[in-house]
C-alpha cells in the first residue's frame, strides 16, 4: 500500500514536517537548546503531534495504518502502564522533577507522528537527510575533540573534555545514535556512498571513546560485510582506504591529546579497556556502572512483582539514593515496574526481531533483505546498548528511525503477494 502516490498530492505537508523534525532531533537541538536556556522540549513534541494530526486529516488512511502496527500498542501499552504504576504505586504522587512516566507519553506522540507522516513522503529524500545529520555530526563531534568547550563551556556540570559529544552532550549517548543513524540509512543507500558510511561511523564515534558504541560499530560493519552489504569494489576501496583513515585519525587523535585540557586519565582508562580486551576496567565509571547495577538488582529482589515506581532515580528519591540512574535499560524498568518490565522490554525486542527476520527471510529484492537486516541490528541496538545505557526509549533518534523503517516495512509486506 503506497501511499506516496495519492490523488491528493498532500506529501509536501509530510515532507516538510517530517524532514524538519529530523534535522531538529538528529541534531539533538531541543535538548541542547535547553540545557543552555531555550524552550522545554516538550513543545518539539508538540509540534510533531500536530502536524501529523493535520496530515491524518488530509489523509485518514495514515491512521489506519499506524492502529494496524503492533509496535504502535507497545508504545500505548508502554505509556499507560507507567501511568498506572505512578497512579497505584507512587499513590498517585505526581511531581514536576518527575520526568520518567512523561517521558513515555512523549515518545508515543513521536513515534506515531513519525509513523503517520513518513507514509507521505519520499524515502530516498528522507534518508538523504538522515545521511547529511550523519556526516554532520560526526563532524561536530572531531571539532568537540580538537577544540574543547566549543558546544560545552568548560564551567558546566556536563562538560567533558577529551571525549567528544557535539550538540548531544553525553558521548555514549552521541557515539550510539550515530551508530543507529547509519544502521537506518545503509539500506537505502547507493552502493557508490556505502564505503563514506561506514567511515562516517567509525571515524565519528571514535572520538567519543564510547566503549559500548565502539564495539557496537565494530559489530555492524562486520554484518554488513558478512551479509553482502558492500559489492567486490566497494570492499576493495574500503581496504584501500582503510590505510589512510587511519593515519589521518591517528593524526587528529595525536594533535587533540597534546591539549591541556584534555582529561587525558579519562581517555587513557578507556583506550585500555581495548588494550586489555576489558580484563581492566578499574576507571570511576566502570566502578560506578557496577555499584549501580548491584543497586538496581538488589532493589528488585526486593519487590520483583510491582518494583518501585516511576520516580525519578536519584539522590532524592527514598528508593534509590544515590545520585546517577543503574545505566541499563533492564535493570531500570525492572526497578520501576518490577518483573512486568523486564518483560516489557524483552517484548519490545522481539518486536523488532521478529520483523527483521520475517522481512529477511521472505525478502524479494535486495533492499528488503537488507531492511530485514536493519531491523535485527536495531534490536541488537536496544539488547546490547541496554546494558549500558538506561535512555534509549528516550532518545529520539532512535524512535523516529525505527518508526520510519517500520512504515517502509510495511511497504514491502503490502506489495508481496504471499501476504495478500
Amino acid at each position: 500500500m503506497l501511499l506516496n502516490n495519492d490523488k491528493h498530492n498532500i506529501h509536501w505537508l509530510a515532507s516538510l514536517s517530517l524532514i524538519g523534525l529530523v534535522i531538529a532531533f538528529f541534531t539533538n537541538w531541543p535538548i541542547y537548546h535547553h540545557k543552555f536556556g531555550g524552550p522545554e522540549t516538550t513543545w518539539y513534541y508538540v509540534i510533531a503531534w500536530i502536524t501529523a494530526a493535520a496530515f491524518v486529516f488530509l489523509r485518514p488512511r495514515a491512521l489506519v495504518l499506524l492502529l494496524s502496527e503492533p509496535m504502535f500498542y507497545w508504545f500505548l501499552v508502554y505509556a499507560l502502564s507507567g501511568l498506572l504504576w505512578v497512579a497505584f504505586i507512587d499513590a498517585g504522587y505526581f511531581s514536576d522533577n518527575d520526568r520518567t512516566w512523561r517521558s513515555r507519553f512523549l515518545m508515543l506522540l513521536l513515534f506515531s507522528a513519525c509513523f503517520v507522516l513518513t507514509t507521505g513522503v519520499d524515502f530516498r529524500r528522507l534518508v538523504a537527510v538522515w545521511f547529511g545529520c550523519a556526516l554532520f555530526a560526526a563532524v561536530c563531534f572531531w571539532i568537540d575533540y580538537l577544540v574543547p568547550f566549543t558546544f560545552i563551556p568548560a564551567d558546566h556540570r556536563a562538560s567533558n573534555p577529551g571525549r567528544a559529544s557535539g550538540f548531544f552532550i553525553n558521548a555514549n549517548i552521541a557515539g550510539g545514535l550515530l551508530v543507529i543513524m547509519c544502521i537506518g540509512i545503509m539500506p537505502f543507500l547507493a552502493m557508490r556512498w556505502r564505503v563514506l558510511l561506514i567511515f562516517i561511523m567509525g571515524m565519528g564515534v571514535f572520538p567519543t571513546f564510547s566503549r559500548s558504541a565502539t564495539l557496537l560499530a565494530i559489530l555492524v560493519s562486520v554484518v554488513w560485510i558478512l551479509r553482502g552489504h558492500l559489492s567486490k569494489k566497494t570492499l576493495l576501496i574500503l581496504l584501500i582506504a582503510v590505510p589512510f583513515a587511519s593515519i589521518i585519525g591517528t593524526t587528529l587523535f595525536s594533535k587533540g591529546l597534546s591539549s591541556t585540557e584534555i582529561n587525558h586519565d579519562n581517555v587513557a582508562g578507556r583506550l585500555q579497556f581495548f588494550e586489555t580486551m576489558g580484563k581492566e576496567t578499574g576507571d570511576e565509571s566502570a566502578q560506578e556502572r557496577r555499584y549501580v547495577a548491584q543497586l538496581a538488582w538488589q532493589r528488585f529482589t526486593e519487590k520483583p512483582l510491582v518494583g518501585y515506581g516511576m520516580r525519578e532515580l536519584d539522590e532524592t528519591s527514598p528508593a534509590w539514593g544515590f545520585p546517577h540512574p543503574p545505566h541499563n535499560m533492564y535493570l531500570q524498568m525492572m526497578f520501576e515496574q518490577g518483573i512486568w518490565g523486564g518483560i516489557l522490554y524483552v517484548t519490545f525486542l522481539g518486536i523488532i526481531v521478529f520483523k527483521g527476520m520475517r522481512l529477511y527471510r521472505r525478502a524479494l529484492s535486495r533492499q528488503s533483505s537488507e531492511l530485514g537486516v536493519a531491523f535485527i541490528l536495531i534490536a541488537v541496538y536496544f539488547a546490547f546498548l541496554g546494558l549500558f545505557s538506561n535512555t534509549l526509549l528516550i532518545e529520539s533518534i532512535g524512535i523516529i528511525i525505527l518508526a520510519s523503517l517500520l512504515v517502509k516495512e510495511r511497504e514491502f509486506i503490502s506489495s508481496d503477494p504471499r501476504y495478500a
